[in-house]
């Protein structure tokens, strides 16, 4: 029986607590892979739709062009000009929704080019519908509305503030939350330096690191009693790994070199090794605490005469 087991085992009181976790998260995959998994025709329209539907534009600035009408055609070619930015805010938008940070313990303000895409849309439609085939302003405005509506229907508008934060109740739920936000906030850098890394061994040695910082997190957060020993380990050695990494894409950048390369290495490998030894440190103590628990659970019985 593994070390794993073990405690598992020896938590009875806390077992549906983590049973209803891992179901949680096991539901989570789940209906990620079920929405990779599902045919093409059910997943939303590609950014060509865009291009298809601005496409009348196109043809009606040029022959508005040919008949001398110039308002219709900078009208026609303005609205397919917004229309095209937003197929290509879109296409962004999307790749960049796909590489989002995770934030479960801290939240952050952003502006998803989706939106701005949605706007674009709705502006270019707008447009269109006023200079280029004579609406009023109101109905010009009643078509933007509606395109932007189904821009949402077809691809999804995005929050403004990401991200979540651990009820806060009193004093000590409060430093835990800062604590833990604080923490995120350099693991996201980290993983952003990861992502920007050419080398492929230098970017998933970064990546593991940050996941073992994640771990940790996510230990503190089902046990705050463990972020007392663990808050200076955190705040040394995410800020070291922050900052090394950082340092290290700027000067890569700009003076690559072997020599720079194996010292970052030897870095990350030093980092990563102490990381490891921590959450392992916090696991034994966990292992202790839950012997001593039953201890006394155990000489409770026994003075109560249960066993």
């Amino acid at each position: 029986m593994t070390g794993r087991d073990q405690r598992d085992r020896s938590h009875p009181a806390q077992g549906l607590p983590s049973a209803l976790a891992r179901a949680g998260e096991i539901a989570r995959q789940s209906v990620a892979s079920a929405r990779r998994a599902l045919p093409a025709a059910r997943r939303p329209p590609r950014v060509w739709l865009l291009w298809v539907l601005s496409a009348p534009l196109l043809i009606g600035a040029v022959s508005a062009l040919g008949a001398g009408r110039f308002s219709g055609f900078l009208g026609d070619a303005l609205g397919w000009g917004l229309i095209a930015g937003a197929a290509m805010l879109t296409r962004r938008g999307v790749a960049d929704q796909g590489a989002e940070r995770e934030r479960r313990f801290s939240r952050g303000w952003r502006l998803p080019l989706k939106n701005l895409a949605a706007a674009a849309l709705g502006l270019g439609t707008a447009v269109a519908a006023i200079a280029g085939v004579g609406h009023a302003v109101p109905v010009g405005i009643a078509f933007g509305a509606i395109a932007v509506l189904g821009y949402h229907l077809a691809y999804g508008l995005e929050p403004l503030r990401v991200g979540g934060r651990l009820p806060a109740s009193d004093k000590e739920a409060r430093a835990l939350a800062d604590a833990l936000a604080e923490a995120e906030g350099r693991l996201i850098n980290v993983e952003r330096a990861a992502a920007a890394i050419g080398n492929p061994e230098l970017r998933q040695r970064l990546t593991r690191i940050a996941g073992q910082g994640r771990g940790m997190l996510e230990q503190i957060a089902e046990r705050p009693s463990d972020l007392r020993r663990a808050r200076r380990f955190l705040t040394v050695f995410l800020e070291g790994t922050e900052q090394v990494s950082d340092g290290y894409v700027r000067t890569h950048h700009h003076a690559a070199s072997p020599e720079l390369e194996q010292s970052f290495r030897n870095v990350l490998v030093s980092i990563e090794d102490q990381f490891i030894r921590q959450r392992e440190r916090l696991r034994q103590t966990d292992v202790l605490d839950l012997d001593v628990q039953i201890e006394v659970l155990k000489k409770q019985l026994e003075q109560e005469g249960l066993r």
